[in-house]
């Protein structure tokens, strides 16, 4: 995955770095409480803290989407249900940001990005690990799962990064820039607010455009063609999904935002088998924030300039400076 193999080795074990048949075992373990089914047993407490959110930020008027809107529901309630213990959940972001940090050129923000996997990596060896997952959590479940599979209990932790990236950055990074989207592209909210059902549509949309994962590498097991180019056995290859997602062959007019456009097919949530873990989570995080959104602003206004965040792979935004005018 990583353009360094020294990195692709710190990270072996985890199942977005390794391939079926390892791959399917633990995927199938730590997708269990992801699936859209599973996911209903926890929407109500999503929704109603989306609704709360929504609540707040229009209170206040005036407020940075990227810092205070974004990471809200992703830091609080899904945190908790991944269950990593208080030390756990204070480092999700961090070990999450790092871990995509290393994914692309690892010289840079190197020794920040590398001692923030060490720690990780002393976190899930400490034998006490186990013993401060909470009762029910995500981790706790997938361990448990693990360690009956037959995996040693220190093996059976390292489930748990599955939760760490795919939970966190991802959906933080498509929220902020949705706001951007919607408050350059008014004509596009009063349409989601006026129906609905192009929620879903909606979304698809956004992270199209906004691909929150610039790009993974992938290693080239037999010489193949692609689009006349050849490919040669053991060589890697670099696959920029932002590009994917605006490829005119693929979408007309592909650097328009429009919530009513077919927008499935891209890869801005990855593909087959190493398709986003957390993509059910993240939609309905999204969901129910823009309904409750949707419920109170009638319009969001830009107050000051859009500042990116710095991330080898995740493209985000670090400050949205943003007015959420009330629906009358």
């Amino acid at each position: 995955m990583s353009i360094n193999d020294d990195v692709n080795t710190l990270l072996v074990g985890s199942t977005l770095n390794s391939d079926p048949p390892q791959h399917d075992a633990t995927r199938a373990i730590t997708f269990s409480p992801l699936t859209p089914k599973a996911l209903e047993a926890v929407r109500e407490k999503i929704e109603m803290q989306a609704d709360y959110l929504a609540a707040q930020m229009v209170q206040k008027g005036q407020f940075d989407a990227a810092q205070e809107l974004a990471p809200y529901l992703p830091l609080t309630v899904v945190c908790d249900l991944v269950g990593l213990g208080e030390h756990g959940k204070n480092n999700m972001l961090g070990w999450g940001a790092a871990t995509f940090e290393l994914l692309r050129d690892p010289r840079a923000r190197r020794d920040s990005a590398i001692a923030n996997l060490k720690e990780l990596r002393r976190f899930l060896e400490d034998p006490e690990t186990l013993q401060s997952f909470s009762p029910g959590g995500w981790a706790s479940r997938a361990t448990e799962l693990g360690i009956q599979s037959g995996m040693e209990p220190a093996r059976a932790a390292e489930l748990m990064r599955d939760y760490i990236a795919p939970g966190l950055d991802t959906t933080i990074s498509a929220i902020g820039y949705a706001v951007v989207l919607f408050a350059k592209h008014p004509d596009q909210w009063s349409k989601l607010r006026a129906d609905r059902t192009l929620i879903r549509n909606a979304i698809e949309e956004i992270v199209r455009l906004n691909t929150p994962i610039k790009a993974f590498t992938r290693y080239v097991t037999q010489d193949c063609l692609v689009e006349g180019v050849t490919l040669r056995k053991g060589s890697r290859v670099l696959m920029v999904f932002g590009a994917a997602n605006r490829d005119p062959a693929k979408f007309e007019d592909s650097d328009r935002f429009d919530i009513s456009r077919h927008a499935r097919g891209h890869v801005g949530f990855g593909n087959g088998v190493h398709a986003c873990l957390g993509m059910h989570l993240a939609q309905l995080e999204i969901t129910s924030l823009l309904n409750a959104l949707a419920d109170r602003v009638e319009r969001f206004a830009l107050t000051g300039p859009v500042v990116p965040s710095v991330n080898s792979s995740i493209h985000s935004l670090a400050s949205v400076p943003v007015r959420a005018i009330a629906a009358p």
